[in-house]
């Protein structure tokens, strides 16, 4: 027999009162003198012994009935041969181990494998778990099913997957991990599909195994910066609890230095000082829990080195002197956790472009489209833009898009070689801009663009203006606009247009109109690599080439096309190159493994921060630099109440010994509530209470 409250047993002690009332004795308390024996000695009762138990079936009654109570209390229960349990319900548990760039700090990575073992080893045979890695993405290594063997729930065996990984360079995405590991913790709610997992369910059921709580083991340093998005999707399951394992290195605090974005890429302007003199922003912060301030900055060829003072939780923007050629990173020093101390750098290669104007040069060269066009600053520190002009007889017919971007057109002049150079330059990814800049011109460049286009419904005419249009109706989510959607830069109704084509069946051909005449005549349309102007930007047509417009539509017609892009100094580890894959190209790393670049997925080759080079058939290879990703220097401490604000029930997940202990109790109880025999006590001590009171009125009464 059993008990669930074995404790209320104390209350069989109370059989003692019975005893001891039963042990004492009522004595004379005074004396009433009488005359016939006041001669006679006094002489004391001698007795045998001062106490005498009597009335022992009153006493057997009274106590029996005390310890049927306390028995009741005490709620006893029988286990039968069919009731001993012998399973406890199965746990769902998911291992989720941060393998993302900050756990390359120290012996994190070695607290987690720990931790990891800790976790797996008390896991039970019945138990069903997997274990997950991740990063930006997240990777089971292993998985058990509820029919697995006893051999494939080895625990030496998933610890031994998780101990042949590493951690990575790539950033921390917590969001998307924590919710795909929740999607595999929670038990299915629907009956699975014959011939998948129904088959293991089953066995399981006849078993008698049952389902147990579900639960996710996270094993992470939990940084400041990881990415928590994922999680504001949808509603955290409630079965689910999280568990968190933090790792924690021995110094807190972290110093990183960032190249600020507007030196590294084409807003980095040329100087006409040297090299030398240029400095390029360096942006140093340093973390809150920062115990070093005093930090050291250079590049890897020890060559401007700089000592700076950063107090914790500061930012302080230094500049440093652009290095030769040769220089390839540049280090941060001084701070307690170097995983990030180096940024990798990739001097900016300089090319030669052209932008080619084909048309005539008046007379008066401010009526000239090709006068203000030469005018529009396209050199930067990556590029030499040479703005030439050229006539419809004279133009090249083996132009290079790569090496020559755009083309304005505006000479009307309508030849077959013309025509078929434009056809083969727009072909091989070639951006041609058409500009209607006189009337006389506008039928012969709409048979230019039926060639290129392939699409003859065009035509055009002069339209009538009454004093001047404007433009309206601006499609600011072109990327030609988009530079200018600010409410700062998007007004245009400052700039008046004296004269333009009016141009029909644009739309009916599938053009885009990205912007309209106040009359709702099209302004300018794109069709592909093809653009098309009905105005001229000279002042005898139109204020457009003197207003702050100008210049940024024609750069990023220009920019959109340059060719290849030679150098990209923020490319994240982990994320997307910005180039497309291509058959033949082939990527080198910077250990000098290589591997080919002919889809998206290949580029994950690219696994660790430093130079690498793209090489690209018929094509000089491509340099550039990878860095972590900023976020991964965001290293202290995430409170774990962020999580819980997040709908994430947090807990301690339940070990095999607690599990049994509850699912024992619960065993118990449902036996003890069928059986009921505190009920049946209870009337038996009713009825020697019954029985003592009935014996107890007849004993008085003989007495009397």
């Amino acid at each position: 027999m059993s008990m669930l409250a074995p404790f209320f047993l104390a209350g069989a002690l109370a059989v003692a009162a019975p005893i001891l009332f039963h042990l004492i004795r009522q004595h004379p308390k005074g004396a009433v003198p009488f005359s016939s024996v006041m001669f006679l000695r006094e002489v004391p009762p001698r007795l045998t012994r001062r106490s005498r138990l009597d009335q022992w079936p009153l006493l057997l009654l009274r106590a029996l009935a005390l310890l049927l109570l306390a028995a009741a209390f005490a709620r006893p229960f029988l286990r039968g041969a069919d009731d001993q349990f012998n399973n406890t319900p199965v746990r769902r548990i998911a291992v989720l181990v941060d393998r993302s760039a900050s756990m390359q700090r120290e012996d994190l990575w070695e607290q987690a494998i720990q931790k990891a073992e800790t976790v797996l080893t008390d896991l039970s045979a019945q138990d069903q778990f997997a274990v997950f890695v991740f990063d930006t993405k997240i990777e089971r290594i292993w998985e058990t099913s509820l029919a697995a063997t006893s051999d494939e729930r080895q625990n030496a065996l998933p610890l031994q997957a998780l101990t042949e990984v590493q951690p990575t360079w790539r950033a921390t995405d917590l969001g998307t991990a924590l919710r795909e590991a929740a999607d595999w913790a929670q038990w299915p709610t629907e009956s699975p599909t014959a011939g998948e997992d129904g088959l293991a369910d089953e066995e399981a059921i006849t078993r008698g195994q049952l389902p147990g709580p579900a639960s996710i083991v996270l094993i992470s340093d939990l940084q400041d910066g990881s990415k928590l998005d994922a999680l504001q999707q949808n509603t955290w399951p409630e079965q689910v609890t999280l568990d968190i394992r933090r790792v924690v290195p021995k110094e807190e605090g972290n110093a990183t230095a960032i190249m600020m974005n507007d030196q590294t890429l084409e807003n980095l302007q040329e100087s006409s000082a040297s090299n030398a003199n240029r400095k390029l922003p360096v942006r140093v912060v340093n973390s809150k829990l920062a115990s070093q301030f005093d930090l050291t900055l250079q590049w890897n060829d020890a060559s401007d080195k700089q000592t700076i003072q950063v107090e914790a939780d500061a930012t302080q923007i230094i500049r440093l002197d652009q290095p030769a050629d040769s220089v390839t990173a540049m280090v941060l020093s001084g701070d307690n956790s170097p995983f990030d101390n180096t940024v990798h750098w990739v001097a900016p290669e300089k090319r030669s472009y052209r932008l080619l104007h084909v048309g005539d040069v008046q007379d008066d060269p401010r009526e000239s489209l090709f006068y203000y066009l030469e005018r529009v600053p396209l050199d930067n520190a990556t590029r030499t833009v040479s703005i030439q002009t050229t006539t419809v007889a004279k133009l090249p017919t083996d132009l290079d898009p790569r090496e020559c971007p755009l083309m304005v057109v505006s000479d009307g002049t309508n030849t077959d070689a013309f025509t078929q150079s434009l056809v083969t330059y727009t072909e091989a990814g070639g951006r041609v801009l058409f500009v209607m800049d006189e009337s006389e011109d506008a039928k012969d460049l709409i048979t230019y663009i039926a060639s290129v286009t392939d699409n003859d419904s065009l035509s055009a005419e002069e339209a009538t203006v009454n004093d001047y249009a404007m433009w309206s109706r601006v499609d600011f989510s072109s990327p030609l606009f988009a530079s200018m959607a600010d409410p700062q830069f998007n007004d245009f109704s400052k700039i008046q247009f004296w004269t333009y084509r009016n141009v029909s069946g644009l739309e009916e051909a599938g053009w885009n109109i990205l912007a309209n005449f106040d009359s709702g005549a099209p302004a300018l349309a794109q069709t592909g690599n093809v653009w098309l102007l009905t105005t001229g930007w000279q002042p005898s047509s139109s204020q457009l080439a003197l207003s702050t417009k100008f210049i940024p539509l024609i750069a990023q017609m220009f920019t959109g096309n340059e060719g290849t892009t030679r150098y990209v100094a923020g490319h994240v580890v982990g994320t997307p190159l910005p180039w497309p894959p291509t058959e033949g190209a082939e990527l080198v790393r910077s250990d000098g493994e290589s591997s080919p670049y002919e889809q998206a997925s290949d580029a994950d080759f690219i696994d660790r921060p430093g130079v690498h080079q793209l090489k690209l058939p018929d094509e000089a290879p491509i340099t550039f630099a990878s860095n972590l990703s900023e976020s991964e220097s965001q290293t202290d401490a995430m409170d774990e109440d962020t999580l819980e604000r997040l709908g994430i029930g947090l807990g301690e997940a339940a070990t095999a010994e607690k599990l049994t202990q509850a699912t024992l109790q619960l065993r118990d109880r449902e036996l003890e509530s069928n059986q009921r025999l505190w009920q049946w006590l209870l009337l038996a001590a009713i009825g020697m209470l019954v029985i003592e009171t009935l014996w107890g009125g007849r004993y008085a009464k003989r007495i009397a």
